[in-house]
């Protein structure tokens, strides 16, 4: 526990880490055990000494090779470990003659490149020629920080290829070079097996999740089944039950079964994937087997405390992975709960990820519990023996496996219904602080007498009930710009949560290319704007605003009808008439009303006055839907893409319309922001949304200079990433995630 303590002084919180190093070290100070003292003291110097060494080594590499400088390298691809979507190409590999790993990316130039990467199974030596960078930081609040995903893997750049040379495989394969190859040609397998059957044997076996694994398994997801799924505890010991049952055939020593078991514990290792959430499972494995070898009468605490501290000691930040967490917490809850029956087990267990969950994907399903009371001894004595079973059989006949195939869809389908019922709540992010006092009280219910029970379990409610309702009940309202590239899209919410409204979701442009080119489905606003809503705790849009067609505005439509309640669509009067639009809301619900509107309609509940169009239109440019409202004693124009002679006709049909913030019209374009419509609204603040080195050169110089001449502060996502005015009754303040100057930016 201190060399967690001393993680968080290092990597984390340091206020948090300082007072939870002083609460372990009263702790200490009170047991007033020698041993443990000086054990305590050893470690946490030992980690320290860790900490400081990998400090020094990636500071050093981080000045080894400076970005852009042009780098070419020979580096080994392992087709288990490729991800290749349409042309784009990436991976994870350590070029040779470096000790450093790096995220590789890189542009296919051909069909046959991608085909010979998606059906190789041997080793690939390619050469390539690039450069190196940082990853991109995080521009959005709660964002998914890459930067700092890979960091806590050692990883510190990705290395961007320009040019990719494939050489063929090497002319020596390593023992690592065999298992990755066994891996690949089981993978390839498994591609031939029934869809369900195919998901379920990659997923539980080699730990391979293929791009539409979670469109398939989404009640996997929402139902907080993912622990099973990631590769673990309970896979390691199904794989040495059957090791230890065929060494028992073979009737060796006690030391040679010992030796065997280690030996193949490693290479399932590496042909599961090795994530570092496995890592613990294995290493508690060989600390047991070596327990057992030697007889060093270790308790199971024992072991996973050792576990625990050889992870650090190998990954000092790995604490801070989602998938190490669990599997931490959730062995560590096997331990402590060993005495319980099954049903309080497997509440405490729920009540041990909850809190993780919250912090890393803010929502939890209240059937959950429920069904891990029901799935959990079924997936063990079912559902693995099933897809084993059903891996073994289709290498004979792919007809003898459909009614496995036709039980793990019943099962799958049976899952995903269960999650769409009523019960996913939308948490929100709670604090890293609160995340600890709920884990803490979770593991006083079981330490705690049975008097304290209630108390504890009353206080962990409280805690649960007061951080939904700070969320979700928020004194404060904002109008904030998401950063979400070459697109626009904004936010306002209204205090308490009252009125939530979303003026265009963004989304990817797609230009002419090859079929084999096209990436599948991606929908960023998934990761950006959508995660930020339900980190806030929001779940419904009481109003989703689009102000016409381009797919930059409203191309992740879909996304948000599937992830949200979205109440009513406003559209510019025509646009209904448009089968391209139509189609992008066509999943939406039968309670999610489309309205057409036009400068005449007033509706009700939308916090703001629509000033265009005043004609019908197919949803082009110039039918851009323009709103204003007033916010934190500021009054706000958004005008989508409107063109010039779209601003000079709304001026002249509404004169009296001003702006302290615009949202300057189509990302900067030369051809939005007639002077004489700057002139008479006279905002002073512009927003500008625009992708970081797009090709359209938005915002263009004419735009910016126009805005500089008179004196308005601009606010560009390019150089401040998103944009967010936080205010209270009529005051209010801009924040912004980067601290990047004013102006166009690159």
């Amino acid at each position: 526990m201190v060399m967690l303590g001393l993680g968080v002084v290092f990597y984390g919180n340091r206020l948090i880490g300082i007072v939870l190093l002083a609460v372990l070290f009263i702790r200490i100070i009170l047991v007033k055990n020698p041993t443990i003292l000086v054990g305590s003291l050893v470690a946490g110097t030992l980690f320290a000494g860790v900490c400081l060494i990998t400090h020094l080594q990636l500071d050093r590499h981080q000045h080894q090779f400076q970005p852009e400088t042009p780098v070419t390298w020979t580096v080994k691809l392992y087709p288990d470990t490729l991800k290749v979507n349409g042309a784009s190409l990436s991976f994870i590999g350590r070029p040779d003659g470096q000790q450093q790993k790096y995220v590789f990316y890189c542009r296919l130039k051909s069909k046959g490149q991608q085909e010979l990467l998606q059906h190789s199974i041997k080793p690939i030596n390619a050469k390539m020629s690039g450069k190196l960078d940082h990853f991109l930081p995080t521009t959005n609040v709660n964002q998914f920080d890459m930067n700092r995903y890979y960091h806590h893997q050692k990883i510190q750049k990705a290395f961007i290829a320009e040019n990719l040379t494939i050489m063929g495989p090497p002319v020596h394969l390593s023992l690592i070079d065999r298992i990755h190859m066994l891996r690949s040609r089981f993978n390839q397998y498994c591609d031939h097996l029934p869809k369900t059957l195919s998901l379920y044997a990659t997923g539980l076996i080699s730990g391979y999740r293929p791009t539409h694994f979670f469109d398939e398994m989404a009640g996997v997801k929402q139902l907080g089944l993912l622990h099973v799924f990631s590769i673990s505890g309970m896979h390691v010991a199904y794989f040495l039950t059957i090791v230890d049952q065929l060494l028992a055939i073979l009737e060796l020593s006690r030391f040679k079964k010992a030796v065997i078991s280690i030996t193949l514990l490693g290479g399932y290792f590496i042909f599961s994937g090795g994530s570092p959430g496995l890592l613990r499972a294995v290493m508690m494995a060989i600390i047991a087997i070596l327990n057992r070898l030697f007889r060093i009468n270790l308790s199971k605490l024992d072991i996973w405390s050792l576990s625990l501290m050889l992870n650090l000691m190998i990954l000092p930040e790995a604490m801070f992975l989602m998938g190490v967490q669990l599997s931490y917490l959730l062995a560590l809850g096997l331990i402590v709960s060993e005495k319980l029956t099954y049903f309080k087990q497997t509440i405490l267990l729920n009540l041990l990820t909850v809190p993780i969950l919250l912090f890393h994907i803010y929502e939890w399903h209240f059937l959950s519990v429920a069904v891990n009371l029901i799935v959990l001894p079924l997936f063990g004595k079912v559902i693995f023996p099933l897809v084993i079973l059903g891996v073994i059989v289709g290498m004979f006949s792919l007809w003898l496996v459909t009614p496995v195939e036709w039980l793990l869809h019943l099962f799958n389908d049976s899952l995903n219904w269960i999650s769409g019922l009523p019960g996913l709540i939308v948490f929100g992010k709670p604090a890293f602080w609160i995340v600890l006092m709920m884990l803490i009280l979770t593991f006083l219910l079981v330490i705690v007498s049975r008097r304290a029970v209630k108390y504890v379990a009353l206080g962990l409610a409280c805690l649960y009930v007061g951080t939904f309702m700070v969320i979700h009940f928020p004194l404060h309202g904002e109008v904030t710009m998401f950063d979400i590239g070459q697109g626009d899209s904004f936010l306002i919410r209204e205090p308490f949560n009252q009125n939530i409204t979303i003026i265009d979701t963004g989304g990817k442009v797609h230009f002419n290319s090859q079929p084999w080119q096209k990436e599948s489905r991606d929908y960023q606003a998934k990761r950006l704007s959508i995660n930020y809503l339900k980190s806030i705790g929001v779940s419904r849009i009481d109003n989703m605003c689009v102000s016409h067609q381009d797919a930059d505005h409203c191309g992740d439509l879909p996304a948000f009808i599937e992830e949200m309640n979205v109440r009513r669509i406003l559209i510019p009067l025509g646009m209904d008439k448009n089968p391209g639009f139509m189609n992008r809301i066509s999943n939406r619900k039968q309670s999610t009303k489309l309205i057409c509107v036009n400068d005449e309609m007033r509706v009700p509940g939308l916090p703001a006055t629509i000033y265009h169009p005043y004609l019908p239109g197919k949803g082009e440019n110039h039918d851009s839907m323009v709103l204003a409202t007033r916010k934190g004693g500021l009054n706000w124009v958004f005008t989508g893409d409107l063109d010039r002679p779209g601003e000079l006709d709304t001026l002249a049909r509404h004169p009296n319309l001003t702006a302290d913030v615009l949202k300057v019209g189509h990302h900067g374009s030369k051809t939005s922001s007639d002077p004489k419509f700057i002139s008479q609204l006279h905002p002073k603040i512009a927003l500008i949304s625009a992708g970081r080195n797009n090709r359209y050169h938005h915002p263009n110089e004419e735009t910016v200079t126009l805005l500089k001449q008179h004196n308005i502060k601009m606010f560009n996502t390019q150089n401040q990433g998103m944009v967010r005015y936080v205010y209270r009754h009529n005051v209010g303040h801009f924040e912004t995630v980067l601290s990047g100057d004013e102006g166009n930016g690159s």
